[in-house]
């Protein structure tokens, strides 16, 4: 086999490597290298996609290495998550996989653990992927959507929502900060359903008047475990605390109008509508964008309920590029 790098290494620690951590076809994010004598010699450099041929080679060597440092690599976690993105920049769909897996990573733990502990660490290396992939590039929101989930979940749903409303903020020209407040607040606007039955939240058939108004508690529940987090940024409160509010006052939890309304909860609120339209729920099929577009903008029941700017602004526009 061709060495790539023929530099030696013998100061660093390093640990055999599982042949079965490496994927056909997939890009790996470590040095893969194999022993010669008393030195370690990289054959495969981080970076480099594995052929099948590749593979192959590699199942004949008798030993592989991976050094201690790169070991946590071989596993998708947030820590990882920004090098994985690095190596697959070219390939988006990938990239949706890694976002999802390390979402749903974020939300298993907020959910399973009692005390509902948010792991900040993991939610800004979360929000700066989102920020980076979405703002850097004019048309991300177009082929990004081709690789969204079409199934309801609530970490599926909230990574969603945050990249519809980080989109936004960007065509609405937000600086880094309020771009970086919409985004937390997106991804976290959900995280009250931990308190609600799950039981009910799984139900096909239509809820029973008091079932809705416990699904309805979860704004205040999101509102309290974010504040218990000592996430305290009163504009990321607001935005949560009003994502279910509506410009004419049907709105809940307060039956807020217009004008009390948080800009911020406006985008939020359009973004989680727009997605919940064009998913599969166990009661309706998914409607097409341009539909749920025409339903937000044109809907008697929905068209003075919103901030119709942002939807002509910002819908338009994530389809458009």
């Amino acid at each position: 086999m061709k060495v790539i790098k023929t530099k030696v290494h013998t100061s660093t620690s390093y640990n055999l490597l599982d042949i079965k951590s490496v994927v056909v076809d997939e890009v790996i994010v470590f040095n893969i290298l194999i022993k010669k004598n008393s030195d370690y010699v990289i054959i495969i450099e981080a970076g480099t996609k594995i052929t099948k041929s590749l593979y192959s080679k590699l199942s004949h060597q008798q030993e592989l290495y991976i050094s201690k440092k790169d070991s946590q690599q071989q596993v998708l976690t947030y820590k990882t998550l920004s090098r994985y993105i690095n190596f697959n920049t070219n390939n988006l769909e990938k990239i949706m996989q890694f976002l999802y897996t390390v979402n749903t990573q974020f939300f298993d733990n907020i959910f399973k653990n009692d005390n509902n502990d948010i792991n900040i660490e993991a939610m800004n290396h979360i929000l700066d992927s989102l920020i980076s992939l979405v703002t850097t590039d004019s048309n991300s929101i177009q082929n990004m959507i081709s690789f969204f989930k079409n199934y309801y979940n609530i970490s599926h749903h909230s990574l969603h929502v945050a990249i519809y409303s980080i989109k936004l903020c960007t065509l609405l020209k937000y600086n880094d900060k309020k771009v970086r407040q919409v985004a937390t607040a997106a991804l976290l606007h959900d995280v009250g359903y931990t308190k609600i039955d799950d039981v009910m939240l799984k139900k096909n058939e239509k809820l029973k008047t008091d079932e809705i108004l416990d699904v309805k508690k979860h704004t205040t529940y999101s509102v309290e475990i974010i504040k218990k987090n000592k996430i305290l940024d009163p504009y990321i409160i607001n935005a949560i605390g009003q994502h279910h509010e509506r410009y004419d006052g049907s709105g809940y939890p307060k039956g807020l109008h217009q004008k009390d309304i948080s800009d911020f909860a406006a985008i939020i609120s359009i973004c989680d509508v727009f997605d919940a339209l064009t998913i599969d729920r166990p009661y309706r099929k998914e409607y097409h964008s341009f539909d749920a577009l025409r339903m937000m903008m044109k809907d008697e029941l929905m068209v003075n309920t919103f901030n119709q700017d942002y939807i002509k602004l910002g819908l338009k526009s994530l389809l458009a590029g």
